[in-house]
């Protein structure tokens, strides 16, 4: 028989997992929502730090993630 620690030690590893998994699955989502957009503030902070002074946001990305924001919301409301 399984003592009470065993019990212990294994709800707290499927309790981890339950945690890692979700963790997963909402960072796949944030990844595929804002992706293009985070790619675009890295492309700037990187060409700022190597002294592109006059690297800017692409605002065709940014528009595109508020509308794919704005889609999600409103499907959410149905």
């Amino acid at each position: 028989m399984l003592g009470r620690g065993a019990r212990s030690r294994g709800q707290a590893t499927t309790e981890y997992i339950l945690i890692t998994v979700l963790v997963a699955i909402l960072s796949i989502g944030v990844i595929t929502a804002f992706g293009n957009q985070v790619r675009d503030l890295f492309r700037v902070a990187v060409e700022r730090l190597g002294g592109v002074n006059d690297s800017k946001l692409d605002s065709a990305i940014t528009r595109s993630a508020r509308s794919e924001v704005h889609k999600s919301l409103s499907s959410l409301k149905e």
